[in-house]
């Protein structure tokens, strides 16, 4: 049986013998950090196609699958455009738990909910 190795570039804590756990700490902070989701930014013509899409569902009472960026991760909801906040850049969506609220600047992607 072949043992594989780790490099010490690779990992910090096996190349040395002693590490403080401020340090250990601030190693984890700095590599949860690198491997956080950094939502992508959406160039005019996406926006466009969004709100279309969104405007579209309001006008017709067809439900959408929104992907939108939720402070962490990417997520989706099905659901029901009720309302259009122009004002606050939001919408009110009707979803299977009841309403939920969801802002224009988190929307990533929509489309039909073909249920």
């Amino acid at each position: 049986m072949r043992e594989t190795r780790v490099s010490k570039k690779d990992n910090l804590f096996v190349s040395s013998r002693f590490v403080l756990p401020e340090h250990r700490e601030m190693y984890a902070r700095i590599k949860e950090q690198e491997r956080r989701y950094v939502p992508p930014e959406l160039d005019s013509d996406q926006l466009a196609e969004l709100s279309e899409q969104v405007w579209q569902a309001f006008q017709t009472g067809t439900a959408l699958v929104l992907t939108y960026y939720n402070g962490k991760e990417p997520s989706r909801l099905s659901g029901y455009v009720m309302h259009i906040d122009q004002v606050q850049q939001r919408m009110k969506l009707r979803v299977d738990t009841g309403t939920q609220w969801l802002s224009f600047a988190a929307l990533l992607q929509a489309e039909r909910d073909v249920r």
